[in-house]
């Protein structure tokens, strides 16, 4: 990347709103690990929602962060959207105040409801702001932010329609870079190997169809190699189930090298999360997507169909979910190499592993940084 200046550049100060969700937070601490790779000299702070997993995640990342006391509007009756919006513009003279002693060259919002009063004040003193939209289908925040900030980048070419056409990039969705430097280390297993999971808090419905599918994949199991993230909630009854039916796994609560377990998959079973997308994308991976039904807007569902039209992953829904649809998509690209190679292709082709450089190389040249 480029100089404006060796004093100017020196004091850069960006700050990243948003968080709530590691689909939110996750991509905004890849990207401020590619700025901060890009010139260790730059000051990174994170602004967030109290109470929200940006707490407990981004102190061990090494970055600063202010919280405050917001919460969403959506879903709400009157009493709670005026208390919602009362701590919005609360949060807003807050945020007013820290730029104004802080003076950052740049912010950016990740989503989510505590974005906006960071944004919105960013915006209000001039300083240069963009968001980073992950999903198909934006969220309320992301709407309405979108309509004011200098940029807007994009996961999926299907949310351009909700911005302005002269300000929006589709750049994908930043993903860790320990998940990318692990792309070069693909492993080619004996066995077809299959990685579930459904986030990092796992997911009941998903154990569940995997543990009814295994009855119906019998005559290959000898021919699988499992990897299956549970989660908290479900360890147990996945651990005991397997040794039930006498099979053999690698069961694990919370994988911490997502990208190890991803270099050695042909195939991932998970839900519809951008993060996940994001990953299993720049990975090449072929996917059995499973939305969750309750996330805001379906916005899950809108993910998965992206990817399902484009040729590189499958999309089951969850009214439509069981051992017996989940084996049979599953036997289906076991038996057939080629369809699960032409995924595989079509999944690379959807992926964006440079996400996070791009739009930081972006960004920079937008503060005349670059």
């Amino acid at each position: 990347m480029g100089r404006r200046g060796e004093n100017a550049k020196k004091g850069l100060r960006l700050v990243f709103a948003g968080g709530g969700t590691g689909g939110h937070l996750f991509p905004a601490i890849a990207l401020a690990e590619e700025f901060r790779r890009s010139d260790p000299d730059i000051d990174i702070t994170f602004m967030g929602g109290k109470g929200g997993l940006e707490e407990k995640v981004v102190p061990r990342y090494g970055y600063p962060l202010r919280v405050f006391n917001v919460e969403g509007l959506k879903r709400r009756k009157w009493f709670g959207r005026a208390r919602a919006i009362a701590k919005a513009a609360r949060s807003t003279m807050e945020a007013l105040r820290h730029f104004r002693s802080m003076r950052p060259d740049g912010v950016i919002g990740s989503g989510s409801y505590s974005s906006a009063p960071v944004v919105t004040a960013a915006r209000l003193l001039g300083i240069k702001t963009a968001i980073l939209e992950q999903n198909a289908l934006p969220g309320l925040t992301n709407r309405v932010l979108g309509r004011f900030v200098d940029r807007v980048y994009i996961s999926f070419e299907e949310s351009r329609r909700y911005f302005p056409g002269g300000r929006t990039i589709l750049s994908g969705n930043p993903v860790r870079r320990e998940i990318v430097r692990k792309l070069e280390d693909r492993r080619v297993a004996d066995k077809f190997s299959i990685l579930v999971f459904g986030g990092s808090q796992g997911a009941i419905a998903i154990n569940a169809a995997f543990l009814d599918a295994i009855e119906f994949l019998t005559d290959i199991w000898s021919g699988l190699r499992i990897a299956h993230q549970t989660g908290k909630e479900g360890h147990e009854a996945v651990v005991a189930a397997y040794r039930r039916k006498n099979l053999k796994a690698e069961v694990s609560v919370f994988i911490e090298d997502m990208g190890a377990a991803y270099s050695s998959a042909d195939l991932v079973v998970c839900r519809a999360g951008a993060t996940s997308l994001a990953e299993i994308t720049a990975s090449g991976l072929a996917a059995i997507l499973v939305p969750y039904p309750f996330a805001s807007d379906d916005h899950q569902a809108v993910n998965a169909a992206c990817l399902e039209r484009a040729g590189a992953a499958v999309m089951i829904r969850q009214d439509k979910l069981t051992g017996a649809t989940l084996a049979e998509a599953i036997r289906r690209l076991y038996c057939d190499r080629q369809a699960l190679r032409v995924m595989r292709e079509r999944s690379r082709a959807a992926g964006r592993p440079r996400a996070a450089q791009e739009i930081a190389e972006n960004f920079l040249r937008l503060l005349g940084a670059a």
